[in-house]
């Protein structure tokens, strides 16, 4: 008889705890992940906080905390996890009654990106682990990852030659708001120039000296296309690592930066068009611009994306293209532009097992980078 009642005491608290857990489990339980930083730079390490909370008296035996992010965010503690296209995490807790639990998984970003998880789903067991109930928390947690400076010594060289051409440029361009005196006029001076009544007064003809304005602005344009059989992409990232690296020069020197890239944007779809900027706030904009960067997508046809901005070039307003695609429409396009008398440069990294194939390197102001040395650094 003993044995029977408790039996039947068994079977009333087990349905009862069932009934409970089916019921109550869910109730006063938070959960939420969230990143130790809003942004890194590729090849730097950062932490995913997953935090849980029991606000109530019944205890979790077993808790189960799913999650799904970038492969490319590589966990040190890997967990119950599966790495397909996704990485994908199930980490297990157990709570008391009124806890909460924090653990803090640290990760390498090994690639430029704009990482989001777009909640989590927790899976909880009754006392006897005999079923699993299962609830979604929709809470976004998200991480940008900047590109790295890139490095090399033929890349070191590339900058210095053309800082020097930006330095000689703002020595050559005038100021028609700045006056500095007169001198008697020369054959080469524009007529415009002379100050007519200055001759008068003399009796030679006199010329009004100019001041000389900053260089106001440097574009880089960056061509992400890739038309080729095989995909490149650890070229077009280099690329973008290289206008990240130009881009911090200049700002150093107060010039102001504008960028335009016409890979699109992960969140809008769009081309990046980067207005001119200076300062640390500006060189922000640009890093997280070029993080949401989307290469699984075909960029838009350069010349489709940016014809316009190419015409409207300024005559205090230096050009860089930074493009490893060497295919012929672009150097056409590079023709045109050089012919309407612009100063420019092309940057191109290669590796050195690849052919350039530029037909007139120093008409398109051609300028090989050492691709191989950059991705090693």
């Amino acid at each position: 008889m003993l044995i029977l009642w408790i039996g039947l005491g068994a079977a009333a608290f087990y349905f009862l705890q069932a009934w409970l857990y089916r019921r109550l489990w869910d109730r006063g339980l938070t959960a939420r992940l969230f990143f130790s930083a809003r942004s890194v730079t590729e090849g730097e390490s950062c932490c995913l906080s997953e935090q849980v909370e029991n606000r109530k008296a019944l205890p979790l035996p077993m808790l189960k905390v799913k999650f799904q992010v970038s492969r490319k965010l590589r966990f040190e503690d890997e967990g119950d996890s599966a790495v397909t296209d996704q990485y994908y995490r199930n980490d297990i807790l157990s709570l008391g009654p009124n806890q909460r639990v924090t653990r803090r998984i640290p990760f390498c970003c090994t690639a430029r990106g704009y990482y989001r998880i777009d909640g989590l789903d927790l899976v909880a067991s009754d006392l006897f682990l005999s079923r699993e109930m299962i609830t979604r928390i929709g809470e976004e947690s998200v991480l940008y990852v900047y590109p790295k400076p890139a490095k090399g010594v033929s890349l070191d060289a590339a900058i210095r030659k053309l800082n020097g051409e930006i330095l000689a440029k703002r020595h050559l361009l005038e100021d028609p708001f700045e006056y500095r005196g007169l001198r008697e006029y020369a054959p080469f001076d524009d007529p415009g120039a002379v100050n007519w009544k200055a001759s008068a007064r003399t009796g030679e003809l006199m010329v009004n000296l100019r001041g000389y304005t900053a260089l106001r602005a440097v574009r880089i344009f960056l061509n992400l296309e890739d038309g080729g059989i095989w995909k490149r992409q650890e070229l077009l990232e280099l690329c973008i690592r290289i206008a990240v690296r130009i881009a911090q020069e200049l700002l150093r020197q107060g010039i102001r930066v504008a960028v335009f890239c016409n890979a699109k944007d992960v969140l809008t779809g769009e081309v990046m068009r980067l207005a001119p900027g200076a300062g640390a706030g500006h060189l922000e904009q640009l890093n997280r611009a070029l993080a949401r960067r989307n290469l699984d997508e075909p960029a838009v046809p350069f010349s489709e994306a940016f014809g316009g901005e190419l015409e409207a070039d300024g005559r205090d307003t230096a050009t860089l293209f930074l493009s490893a695609e060497t295919e012929e429409g672009f150097q056409k396009l590079l023709e045109r532009f050089s012919r309407s008398g612009a100063d420019f440069t092309w940057m191109c990294p290669l590796l050195p097992r690849m052919e350039s194939g530029v037909s007139q390197p120093e008409q398109l102001h051609f300028v090989r980078l050492n691709a191989e040395e950059m991705l090693n650094e």
